[in-house]
């Protein structure tokens, strides 16, 4: 089954606050009815892209919360692409994550798509039902990122 060209992967968990941001910004996203043509995917905590993506998928966008050491709040923009990947660690059998599943991709001379990660640093990842006041705040400026990154192949 050949897919939308673009998809928008949220992942992390809801039950622990700031580390729901990526399902919460899908789920917006799916509720607006905005996004036709685009694949908009809740991934959970332990997304594996062999099952979520379409195999004609050109484009991934991925929303999530991301502890990089900066300031709570900060947002990164990241690239992954099979230049820069690393083949070197052999993926995990256990909990088939992201990075393990591109890098399975490339083993297995399947052409992985372009991945853009949208992150923000995360103020609260303790036991909780919602993002806090602070990055709820947060969530529209990253829709906008995830917009202009759809925009960008439109």
């Amino acid at each position: 089954m050949i897919g939308h060209r673009i998809a928008v992967l949220g992942i992390g968990n809801p039950l622990c606050r700031d580390d729901g941001l990526g399902i919460r910004v899908v789920e917006l996203m799916q509720s607006t009815g905005n996004y036709t043509g685009i694949d908009i995917i809740d991934g959970g905590t332990s997304p594996d892209l062999f099952s979520l993506l379409d195999e004609g998928t050109e484009k991934l966008i991925i929303v999530d919360a991301l502890r990089a050491g900066g300031t709570p709040g900060q947002l990164y923009r990241l690239e992954l692409s099979k230049n820069n990947l690393s083949e070197d660690s052999p993926p995990s059998l256990h909990g088939l994550g992201v990075l393990d599943s591109l890098q399975l991709m490339i083993r297995l001379g399947i052409d992985p798509p372009e991945v853009t990660i949208i992150g923000v640093e995360p103020f609260d990842t303790s036991r909780g039902l919602s993002l806090t006041a602070q990055m709820e705040v947060l969530v529209p400026a990253v829709i906008a990122e995830v917009g202009k990154e759809i925009g960008l192949l439109y």
